[in-house]
This record gives structure tokens, sequence and C-alpha cells, in this order.
């Protein structure tokens, strides 16, 4: 395939910009004398313009004190994996289309799913955007979850997935998301803590090496029970891929052998050029190096602080809720669609945390309008597949409401219908994430990018940052066109 085009061979204006940048940088560093590296911490980058800064995620939403923790077993994505392998049924108000929905997406790069005996139907037609090159992709990504079975931990408790029986009727997880796998030569919690200074320093350090580990943002949270799941999805497979029935816990209590005191929060930016595919195998194989590098960042890390004499367990979705841990942590805000939106990549980013007992400096929740924006934006909404995201304009609005039981109660936030987003995932046999790829603050780090953030900071001018959004182009969801174009961009 000729990957090049004519506008690859011509140098843009961002690289233009870049260049610029670096002739300027060279030639201030002919004028100034070496300066002596100093590892300590630096001052941090400041905010920028309007952002508030608060004391904890309750000064932001309106959070229930009742409030009840939620079974990671009632979440869209648990439902259909316990539907499809028959664990438990679903229950009547629960959308049957659902049912498949996960596995589909599973096996949509080889383009059967032996469950349910259907194929993939993008394949017949080599459909831009899931053509068998886009579903490589994909593939490529998914290579190292798959080997070190860690697929199924995405979303389900730590240890879940491909298990090896063990003599004493016990299981040994593979999946890398397991912390203390007693394997011979597996590092254990060294004996000697280290102390570091203060809280800061330790703060300074764990978010360097978070950064050399491969997150591209780092926040410390407080560790609270209210967002711990009440109770885990266990289920562990054998080598055929089945469950292991006699060991399967839908209902597992969620225990740490150690009294955890703080979350460290890790967020990993997925490519903005495969993303604006979406809904695609282009903008999978992203969503899937996103799982990949929160596996691989959150081990390093969690290991790093073992060998510091502290205990640690890290994860991806399983063991907590992750958006109220990122807000409090100070990574971003809730949005309509109930995933995180970063001051940086805005919705564009997956969520590991790495929970321990080291003394570390917290991190403050901030605030910087998202919550006003998307009050008046709704372009997510209104671009959704299956509908499933709210209209309401208010959090308060009385149509609001609870959709199933795939909703956690008692948190000011907008109530979607998760089943109905599952459902389509289902039907297009791979992920959606529409509403990511239209989202104004889904931009890349660009001065026109920026100065369109800028707008949805000032109340007068919200109304018309989605306005100029949609002049220039940006949010068209499930462009055929988009999704040619990926395979010929410039490298």
């Amino acid at each position: 395939m000729d990957t090049t085009n004519s506008f690859s061979k011509k140098i843009s204006r961002r690289d233009a910009l870049k260049l610029g940048s670096i002739a300027a940088m060279a030639t201030t560093a002919t004028m100034v004398s070496p300066q002596k590296t100093i590892a300590k911490p630096v001052e941090e980058k400041k905010d920028s313009y309007n952002v508030s800064k608060h004391g904890t995620i309750d000064e932001i939403y309106n959070i229930d004190p009742k409030m009840q923790r939620f079974d990671q077993a009632n979440s869209a994505f648990c439902k259909s994996i316990l539907g499809d392998f028959g664990v438990i049924p679903l229950k009547p108000n629960d959308n049957p289309n659902m049912k498949n929905a996960f596995m589909n997406v599973v096996f949509a790069t080889g383009g059967y799913n032996p469950i349910s005996q259907e194929f993939n139907p993008h394949l017949k037609a080599q459909k831009p955007g899931h053509s068998d090159l886009d579903l490589a992709l994909d593939t490529g990504a998914l290579a190292l979850e798959n080997m070190t079975g860690s697929a199924l931990a995405r979303v389900l408790a730590n240890e879940s997935g491909p298990a090896m029986p063990l003599a004493d009727g016990s299981l040994l997880p593979i999946s890398l998301y397991k912390q203390q796998v007693p394997f011979p030569g597996q590092f254990n919690k060294y004996e000697k803590q280290h102390k570091f200074e203060s809280p800061k320093d330790a703060a300074y350090a764990i978010k360097k090496a978070a950064k050399l580990y491969g997150a591209d943002l780092v926040g410390i949270a407080p560790f609270e029970e209210r967002w711990l799941y009440k109770s885990e999805v266990y289920l562990p497979m054998d080598v055929n891929g089945n469950p292991i029935k006699e060991h399967v816990n839908p209902f597992r209590q969620v225990k740490f052998d150690f009294k955890p005191k703080s979350v460290i929060v890790l967020g990993f930016e997925m490519d903005y050029e495969a993303y604006k595919t979406q809904p695609s195998a282009i903008g999978a194989a992203a969503t899937s190096m996103g799982y990949s590098q929160m596996m691989e960042t959150s081990v390093r890390l969690a290991y790093m602080i073992r060998r510091l004499g502290y205990n640690t367990v890290h994860a991806g979705n399983a063991v907590g809720i992750s958006v109220p841990l990122a807000i409090q942590a100070g990574l971003g805000e809730s949005s309509r669609m109930g995933l995180l939106v970063t001051e940086e990549y805005g919705p564009r980013v997956r969520i590991a945390k790495v929970y321990t007992d080291l003394d570390i400096e917290l991190d403050k929740p901030k605030t910087f309008g998202v919550k006003e924006f998307c009050e008046i934006c709704q372009k997510c909404a209104d671009a959704c597949p299956s509908e499933a995201i709210s209209k309401a304009v208010k959090t308060t609005d009385p149509e609001n409401k609870p959709k199933n039981d795939c909703n956690g109660k008692g948190v000011d936030k907008w109530y979607n219908d998760h089943q109905k987003c599952m459902s389509f995932w289902g039907e297009n046999w791979g992920e959606c994430a529409v509403c990511i790829s239209v989202c104004p603050y889904n931009k890349i780090d660009m001065w026109h990018h920026d100065a369109a953030k800028s707008v949805t900071k000032i109340p007068g001018l919200r109304r018309l940052a989605r306005t100029f959004d949609e002049i220039f182009g940006y949010g068209k969801a499930g462009s055929e066109k988009l999704m040619k174009a990926y395979w010929n961009r410039r490298i």
C-alpha cells in the first residue's frame, strides 16, 4: 500500500511551529551557562485560565452521604459477559440485546463469535474502518493483554481470565493485573521501608517514575471506601476459555490485605487521529493500546513502590470506580457522557490506579467549566448512535433519572442508558466511542485548539464553542472518509 500522498511530502504548519520552537530553544541554550541538575521537586505547571481548585470532590458534586457502593456485576460490560457465559441470567429489566455484545467485540478481529455462532458482517464487505487491515491493527494492540490473560481483567476482578489449577485446588491467575503471583523469583514487598523526607517528596518521586513508565497524567487521591466496588466479578477460565464454575463468584467481596492510604491515578492519552475514525476497529486499536499501557505502567509502578517497602494493588477498571478517583486526584471533571474530561486530552483518556499505604501528598480536585459547558453543548447526546446519553439540560432536571441497575445512584451526574450503549457495541461488532470522538474537548495540543478550549471556560462564549467546532469540520463521527484517510496520513 502506498502510504504517502502530496500532503505527506509537504511540511505541515504544526511541524513548522515545532521547528521554530526548536530553533528558539537552541538559540537560548547558547546564551545561558549550564545549570547543575537538582533531583528535587520543581514548581508544578501553573493551571490555565479560569481553573478553580477544591478541597474535595464533595465541593464540586452533590453526593448523597447515604450513597450505596456499586456492585461491579451491575455494570453493562459485566452483565453482557455474565450473560454470554450463562453465569447469571439477565434480569427482566435488562436489555436482551446486550447478550453477546462484549463477546462480539472480543471476537471482532477474528470475525466469528463461537458462543453466538455469528459472523462479523463488516468483514464480508471489507467496510472502511473494519477491513482486515483495520482489524489486524486492533489485534496487534491487544497482543500483550491476550498473551498475559489480562483481557477479561479489563472489566472484571484482577484475577479474572485464564488461570492454572494448583495442587492444593487453588488457581494461579495469569493476568498481569494480579498482584503477587507466586512464580519463582517473583518480587515481593521489600522488608526495609524507604523513608522520604516528606509526603511531597514521595509524590514527586512517584509522579516522576509514573511518567517514565508511560503515564501521561498522574494524580494522587485519598483512599475512600465509597469508591470501592461493593462486590467484584471473579470469573476464572480454563485453557479452553470456559468458566471454572466452581470458582466463579459474580459478587465477591472486595478486600485488601493492608490498609490503603491513597490511590495513585494514572491517565493515558489515546491516539487523536485513530479516535477521529470512531466507531471503527482503528479507534478500537487506540483503546486497546490505552488498556495495554494501563496494565504495563500500573504494574511497573506497583513493583517500584513494593521495592520501597510498601504495599500495593494495581488495577484498571477493577477494584473501584475510576472517574471519581481521577476527579479527586485533580485530573479532570465528569461530563455528560459520564467520562472524565481532562484539560490536556478531553475525554480521550484511559484510567488506571495503584492503591498503596505509602504516605504521599494528595492532589486537589479542579474545575474548569466542563459541567457548565456540557449543559449547553449536548453534542455527544445528539451524535450517540444508540441514543443512550441523557439530553436533560441539567443534572437536577426531573427527567434525569437512573435508567436501570447499571446506574450508580446518589451522585450529581447525568444518568445514561449503558445497556443501550452496550447493545450497539454488539450490533457494531466493535466499540463505539462516538461520544469521545465528537466532544469539542477532544483535540490535540495546537494553538487554535487551545484557543477553542479557552472559549469553553468563558461563560458568555460557551455557546459558540460547539458552533465553531462544527464550522471547522470537527466531530463528524462515522466518517468513512476519515477511516480511509487514516492509513494515508503522514507517519
